[in-house]
């Protein structure tokens, strides 16, 4: 398991694109009944290629914020001072300086705060802050038995390169989470299989109802 404190100059994320204002504000921050299967929907008619078998997956438990979730092996794992979490995949060659990869944040929120503000929110931030964005989807869902809301879309990052996106957006009692998978526009459907493995996996520890 490759465990850093950030990530390195040359394979990093551009965390500028996860659009964390909501956490900074404190408002913001799968779909199945029985559980977390079919994470991503819709999503699923995109092409993949072979995905990575199951067995080559590690298991990462944040302690901290109380959660679990699988990841490949061959992904690196970056952990950040303001507690999120990214597992960055394998750069495809030399020039890729900004690989795909998954972040997840939790913030704690008060009680009341409901999904639909948040979802609110959450989308008139991102069309403030990148006004080229095109949102090609956004629906409710349930992950990990929660209602959760999805959207997925393409914008120009803060290093002004054209990226696409998948976000995901969820509340349990106090916490929500928010995870944003973030690749080129051309590599985005390569890590789908993979991600659908991830998110499947994901469940927030000591809820008895998202345990198997």
């Amino acid at each position: 398991m490759k465990l850093t404190s950030s990530v390195d100059s040359k394979t990093r994320f551009s965390i500028g694109f996860l659009v964390l204002d909501l956490f900074v504000i404190g408002l913001v921050m799968g779909c199945s009944n029985s559980g977390h299967d079919y994470a991503f929907g819709s999503i699923q008619s995109f092409p993949t290629p072979e995905p990575i078998l199951e067995t080559d997956f590690l298991t990462y438990d944040d302690v901290i914020t109380g959660f679990s979730i699988k990841y490949p092996s061959e992904w690196q794992l970056a952990q950040s001072i303001d507690k999120s979490v990214t597992f960055i995949a394998p750069r495809e060659g030399a020039s890729d300086i900004f690989p795909a990869g998954l972040a997840i944040m939790s913030k704690e929120v008060p009680v009341n705060l409901s999904l639909s503000l948040i979802t609110q929110i959450q989308l008139t931030t991102l069309k403030n802050l990148y006004p080229d964005i095109n949102i090609s989807e956004s629906s409710d869902m349930l992950f990990a038995g929660y209602p959760a809301h999805k959207i997925i879309f393409t914008a120009t990052d803060n290093t002004n390169h054209l990226r696409k996106a998948m976000q995901i957006w969820f509340k349990e009692d106090s916490r929500s989470f928010l995870m944003t998978y973030k690749a080129g526009v051309e590599s985005f459907p390569k890590y789908l299989s993979t991600l659908e493995i991830m998110l499947n996996s994901f469940y927030i520890v000591g809820n008895s109802s998202n345990l198997t």
